[in-house]
């Protein structure tokens, strides 16, 4: 690889994070950087990276010590770790715990609804805002003042009638969709409110815009009642600043008009604010003696006229719609003997521009001495966009721009823009733009000299590298428009160096060659530390080198922990090649043929969009004959055939082709053998629950108390059959795609075989389904109501086709027939049948090799009155014994205490009875080996003790036999008064607070397995336990909560 060298005089690299105590807590003073250990860094010839010291290099002693100095906390995750980089990221985002004066990594929306969080009785958040992302993360923050609301006629009516009741201040999180719906109830509202309105919308082709400057939006602003402020914040730090006032110890009542789509949508370094009592400044100038002057409230066209004006032209902001006349006064007219002001007044339509136009003559008109003044020309102008206005001007962000094309869930672009946003040298921003119809995200990172004036970085940016790492991506998407000529471009895709003039398209070459890109190709294999080995490619091409200096290789060590491998170094200093595209030819176009272009990048979805399923174009599944199985039973080391996942021929009878166990999975699974199934209701009664055995001989399973078991099911062989008859399909086909497991290598199965066991057919679909089955579409009409689904002005449509209609995958074919992708594209379109995973009803030690389980069928109505059913659940009550079921095993929160002698308080509804049935197993058969136990306390609650009483007469044993020490059975519908578990637990408040309170071998685990509805009541009864006995309700309450943070108050609710 020839030298890059990414950085400049301007872009020097980061040094080891001063002020983030999660990676290290350096001084400010020691001055280290990339080449902090002394060494000098071998940039190329045309390099003019410098040190963050100026070039000089800091004394290598010092480094040492302030590297041994550095608070890093323990104990401290692996990279191997689920999760590790996502906590990582997380671990600088604020929350409602975040100190005032915290540095935290995040864009300023992120830190605006954790203020909101915090310094807020309630918060209230509308489903359009989330949808846009504002206020999504408000769900993280498991708050019980988060409360969800939708957008709908008369939706302020419920905020009117909590303000009722409410005395401190109460946050709310909507759009600018939600303003014509809120306006009826503004003057019922009372008390201490601020709602905060994004202004994201999607145009009509469904891509995320700024709508402040849509029709009608500005009007509807005017036009809130007298005692509501209506305030605008743009930039990120202006955001915070004004919220910061807004939550002030004033009490008022504000509409917030958050500009969302572009600065304050961005990564980057911000200090958590607190309240502050400063005023609001009304009005914004600029230069007071141009003689045009353009009038536009705070936000992003605001910003974009003030970057593309003329000689004597300037900019007149509102950032309240209560300006000062003073201000306006002062801003609009002319002095003596200067000639009159033009003054263009900018509205979306004619009447948000005469109803803004009457505002700035109002209060022109009431300032003091206006009757003398030389008054401006005042007209009203209609624009949406300032392109509408003033030519655009061509303006380069300083530094250097690089845009990622990855995958939903990539963590690359944040763990770089985490890295350099330590270094106080830089100014380092980060905006991420996801596609539902490329389904992948851009990532746009800006890495210029602190203090350099930017502007919002764009979803088209110029880039001076283009990072690709998803083929999916590619294969839709032109990635290199927005290349800078001469710039880099990095390919890390599975392909190799000969192929990458084939696989890119004829169009993709000649860009190449016309703009004489440098073309990098990074081949890395999947593996947990992928990301890592992604940053140290990205930071040898930033400094230029082919191996990763010392000081680079401390500071990206530090960010991890001191975690950096050695071995993951070098897999990407291996990885990384420079090719040559001066020797590529341009292919030439067939005769009569043209060539179909990429489209450019949609910002049509949030960054991370679930429901994704990643297929790289050079492992798309292929279809062919059974000559194809015979050579992949040869030649092995080519194909993966994984032998343990073919059953024996007389469980395959009548079933086309060869019937492969589960799909291919990292897990670590089972082959076992259903010994029983056995229904437990009668067959009269209108619920199936079913006890099942399994049996787990010779397979080495082994489990724990309370852990759950995975079942991989597949879905109905006759269902299946009828949709390749609809579809067109044969069953027995083959189809060969790439093995998850084993990088390099395929497997082949039988069109039925992925239909029954590996892909969701029948499952419910997200919104990237929709997304991607648009563009498959022959019809228009079919073509824009799938995008239109898939889209959050569809979220209506969408919300009632899965929760009303509950359409599957297949429905949603068979409804849009004209969307017909081939099998290979399907099954890339329909993510793989996830396990169903149920709690163990039985103890190990009890029953040796087995598992027992306690199932429920679930199965219900459409709104057609047609039979639905849950896939697992009908999959396992139909299994007859000797068959083979694939498991795994899942950890789970239901632990015993550590104490065998410490009392247990159990609680289930229905089948959240099943771990408890282990719980006792596990203290009986503790008692047949004399060891000493602890009390049990069962409750149960289920609808009928004669239909639905869940093991009794075991339960009745148990009893008699002291095993349970004391039970509250309820059961709902055995008579008029409706009896449910937490009345049985205020009956007994006296013992239950005697066990809570309980100290070391008499210190209670409470445990709660069921649905969720019953948590809030169950809690309360605890509390009353706690309060009857003297505690203050607040000390009881941090009590409960106290127990969740030792284990002791456990739920597993569903």
């Amino acid at each position: 690889m020839a030298p890059v060298a990414l950085t400049s005089s301007l872009t020097s690299p980061p040094g080891v994070p001063t002020k983030k105590s999660q990676i290290a807590n350096m001084k400010n003073d020691a001055g280290l950087n990339l080449d902090a250990d002394g060494s000098s860094t071998p940039y190329s010839a045309t390099s003019t990276a410098v040190s963050e010291a100026g070039g000089k290099s800091p004394d290598a002693a010092a480094v040492h010590k302030a590297l041994v100095d550095s608070a890093l906390p323990d104990p401290t995750p692996s990279p191997t770790d689920s999760g590790y980089y996502s906590h990582l990221i997380a671990s600088s985002l604020p929350t409602p715990h975040t100190k005032a004066g915290s540095t935290v990594y995040a864009s300023a929306v992120d830190v605006l609804e954790a203020f909101a969080v915090k310094h807020s009785e309630s918060v209230w958040v509308y489903d359009d805002a989330t949808q846009v992302g504002f206020g999504a993360r408000l769900s993280e923050f498991s708050s019980k003042k988060i409360h969800e609301l939708q957008t709908r006629e008369g939706a302020g009516l419920e905020l009117a009638g909590y303000s009722k009741k409410s005395s401190g201040k109460f946050s709310v999180f909507a759009t600018i969709k939600t303003l014509p719906y809120l306006l009826s109830s503004l003057e019922r509202i009372e008390g201490d409110v601020v709602v905060h309105l994004s202004t994201i919308i999607a145009n009509e082709s469904l891509e995320f815009q700024d709508g402040l400057y849509s029709s009608g939006v500005l009007k509807d602003l005017l036009s809130v009642p007298e005692d509501w402020e209506v305030v605008f914040s743009s930039s990120g730090n202006g955001l915070l600043e004004t919220t910061s006032k807004l939550y002030g110890s004033e009490a008022r009542k504000v509409i917030h008009v958050v500009s969302s789509a572009a600065s304050s949508r961005e990564i980057t370094s911000y200090t958590f604010p607190s309240p502050s009592d400063a005023s609001i400044p009304s009005t914004k100038s600029f230069d007071l003696s141009a003689s045009s002057v353009y009038v536009v409230p705070v936000g992003k066209l605001a910003k974009d006229l003030y970057d593309n004006l003329p000689a004597g032209s300037t900019l007149f902001e509102f950032k309240t719609l209560s300006p000062s006349p003073e201000e306006v006064f002062s801003a609009l007219t002319s002095s003596e003997g200067v000639e009159r002001k033009i003054v263009s007044v900018v509205g979306a339509s004619k009447a948000d521009a005469e109803a803004l136009k009457a505002l700035t003559l109002s209060a022109l008109y009431s300032a003091s001495g206006s009757s003398k003044a030389i008054l401006p020309i005042v007209k009203s102008v209609v624009a949406t966009s300032a392109a509408d206005l003033l030519p655009a001007k061509e303006a380069a962000l300083p530094g250097k721009v690089i845009s990622f094309y990855t995958s939903p869930l990539s963590p690359l672009p944040q763990l770089l823009s985490h890295l350099f946003l330590s270094s106080p040298s830089l100014e380092t921003r980060l905006a991420q733009f996801g596609s539902s119809a490329a389904r992948g995200v851009k990532s746009v990172l800006s890495l210029a000299p602190s203090g350099s004036v930017t502007d919002n970085l764009t979803v088209d940016q110029v880039s001076d590298v283009t990072w690709v790492n998803d083929a999916n991506v590619l294969k839709s998407t032109d990635v290199l428009s927005s290349a800078k000529d001469g710039s880099i471009v990095v390919l890390e895709l599975p392909w190799s160096e000969e192929e990458v003039a084939v696989k890119l398209t004829r169009s993709e070459i000649s860009t190449i060659k016309s703009k004489n890109l440098r073309v990098f190709l990074l081949d890395l294999s999947a593996s947990p530390v992928l990301p890592i080995q992604e940053q140290v490619a990205f930071l040898l091409l930033y400094t230029g080198t082919k191996k990763l200096s010392a000081g680079v290789w401390k500071v990206l060590d530090a960010f991890h922990s001191h975690q950096l491998n050695r071995d993951d170094v070098e897999a990407a200093q291996a990885a990384l090649t420079e090719l040559h595209p001066s020797g590529w030819e341009v292919p030439e176009l067939e005769e009569g043929k043209t060539e179909k272009l990429k489209s450019t990048w949609e910002w049509d979805a949030l960054p991370g969009t679930a429901g994704i399923v990643d297929v790289h174009s050079d492992d798309q599944p292929l279809t062919a004959s059974w000559e194809l199985a015979a050579r992949h039973l040869f030649f092995r080391e080519a194909f993966a055939v994984p032998e343990a996942k073919v059953v024996d021929s007389d469980v395959s009878k009548n079933l086309p082709g060869i019937n492969g166990l589960r799909p291919s999975m990292a897990d670590e699974t089972f082959l076992v053998t259903v010994s029983e199934n056995r229904r437990l209701t009668p067959a009269s009664y209108d619920r199936n629950v079913f006890h099942l055995e399994l049996d787990t001989a010779g397979t080495g399973l082994k489990y724990e108390i309370g852990e759950a078991i995975g079942i991989h099911g597949w879905n109905d062989t006759e269902e299946v059959l009828d949709f390749c008859s609809w579809y067109g399909l044969n069953p027995d086909d083959l189809v060969t795609f790439a093995n998850p497991l084993k990088a390099g290598t395929n497997e082949t199965r039988t069109i039925f075989q992925l239909l029954q066991q590996n892909v969701d057919l029948f499952g419910r679909p997200g919104k990237a389904f929709y997304a991607a089955l648009s563009k498959t579409a022959k019809a228009k009409a079919d073509a824009m109501a799938l995008k239109f689904i898939s889209a959050p002005e569809g979220n209506e449509l969408f919300q009632k086709m899965a929760e009303k209609e509950t359409v599957t995958f297949a429905d949603v074919l068979f409804r849009y027939k004209t969307a017909r992708p081939s099998i290979a594209d399907l099954i890339g379109m329909i993510p793989e049948i996830k396990p169903r995973h149920y709690s163990i009803a039985s103890s190990q030690k009890a029953v040796g090799d087995k598992v027992e389980l306690l199932i429920v069928t679930v199965d219900w109505k459409d709104h057609k009155g047609s039979p639905r059913f849950g896939q697992c659940t009908r999959y396992l009550a139909a299994l007859a014994p000797g068959a083979k079921v694939t498991v795994s095993i899942k950890p789970s929160v239901m632990k015993l205490p550590p104490d065998n002698k410490q009392p247990i308080i159990m609680a289930g509804l229905g089948t959240g009875a099943a771990p408890f049935r282990a719980f006792m197993q596990h203290r009986a058969w503790q008692r047949t080996q004399g060891i000493e136990v602890g009390p049990l306390i069962y409750y149960f609650g289920s609808r009928y003790r004669s239909q639905e009483y869940l093991y009794g007469e075991e339960i009745e044993a148990y009893i008699s036999s002291g095993i349970i020490s004391h039970a509250g059975l309820a059961f709902s519908r055995d008579s008029d008064s409706k009896t449910y578990i937490q009345h049985k637990m205020s009956a007994d408040k006296k013992m239950l607070s005697k066990l809570l309170l309980g100290k070391d071998s008499d210190a209670a685990y409470f445990y709660l397995c069921g649905p969720t509805w019953p948590v809030p009541d169950v809690f309360e009864a605890l509390v009353g336990s706690l309060t009857d006995t003297g505690m203050d309700r607040k000390k009881a309450e941090e009590y409960i909560e106290e127990l969740k943070e030792e284990e002791r108050y456990v739920l597993e609710v569903y």
